[in-house]
């Protein structure tokens, strides 16, 4: 009985021990747990990312470029550029153009410089920009910069007052016919009597200095005429008397026939209260005369002045 009841003390004591350094071994494990947490939630930072300059502004867009040179110490979980037109810095829930692919190790180091497009823009309008980067600890962003969209083009209203034609055919096409709106009618230049070879010009008088960066036409018809017009100038004129020529187009090889519109762009917006647009050549060349349905003169915002 005696040897019994040392082995029970023995047991008691043996368990009383046990218990003890289980206690301590769980609050080891509680320790070195959140000491670890702890370690890992320091180690994660925010994103270091730069915001870059702004090119190629149109009306309708513009391009932003970017670079991360840091991702944390996580992976990276977006980029991109975000815009607004407001007043305050723009932000991820503004407009924003995310870029580069993402992976399993998130965005990879080689995507991290970058050029994000800047789509569906408002003409003639004031935005600020700036990159930004996203981890598991939160977004980043850039520096902020701004820009104004591009004008577009500005059409100028034409009426028949304003414009003149050199040589006139009297049997049909009158000039009021070129601005009147209408792809059903036309203008014709003189093809009987008293014919004046090519070039034939389109006066236009503004009561002010207007800027041109270039002009549209319609055909006469949807048919592919021989004397359909084919190549251009443009002309200008501090007077209204003697024009100089300051751009002349190539050779129009596929004009697009009405109900379609020829578009062509200057090389620059040219200022002047007197223009000339002047038809130089023909679908068939040595015609000596020519026509059209409409004709539009517009303010290119994207070129230069």
């Amino acid at each position: 009985m005696k040897n019994q009841k040392i082995k029970k003390r023995n047991y008691q004591k043996f368990l009383k021990m046990d218990l003890s350094r289980m206690a301590f071994l769980l609050f080891a494990m509680v320790v070195i747990s959140f000491t670890t947490s702890c370690d890992k939630d320091e180690s994660v930072n925010l994103p270091v990312t730069t915001t870059g300059e702004v090119t190629d502004i149109t009306g309708q867009d513009a391009v932003v470029s970017g670079i991360v040179t840091s991702n944390g110490g996580s992976k990276l979980l977006a980029m991109g550029v975000c815009f607004t037109t407001g007043d305050a810095d723009p932000t991820v829930e503004d407009y924003f153009a995310a870029v580069g692919e993402f992976t399993p190790d998130g965005i990879l180091q080689e995507d991290w410089s970058y050029s994000a497009t800047l789509k569906g823009l408002t003409i003639k309008t004031a935005y600020k920009a700036r990159a930004y980067a996203s981890n598991e600890a939160g977004t980043a962003y850039g520096e902020t910069i701004s820009f104004t969209s591009k004008a577009g083009k500005t059409y100028h209203t034409l009426t028949n007052e304003m414009i003149d034609t050199y040589t006139q055919e009297g049997s049909e096409g009158p000039k009021p016919n070129l601005v009147d709106g209408d792809l059903n009618t036309y203008w014709h230049s003189a093809w009987s009597g008293g014919v004046e070879p090519l070039p034939h010009h389109i006066q236009i008088t503004f009561a002010e200095v207007k800027n041109i960066g270039g002009f549209e036409f319609a055909t006469r018809d949807k048919y592919a005429r021989g004397n359909n017009p084919a190549q251009f100038d443009v002309q200008t004129s501090t007077d209204g008397t003697t024009y100089t020529t300051v751009w002349t187009s190539d050779r129009l090889d596929n004009v697009l026939l009405n109900p379609e519109w020829n578009a062509l762009s200057l090389d620059k917006n040219y200022s002047s209260k007197y223009f000339r647009v002047r038809i130089l050549d023909t679908k068939t060349p040595g015609q000596n005369s020519t026509c059209m349905a409409e004709l539009k003169v517009f303010e290119d915002g994207m070129l230069p002045y």
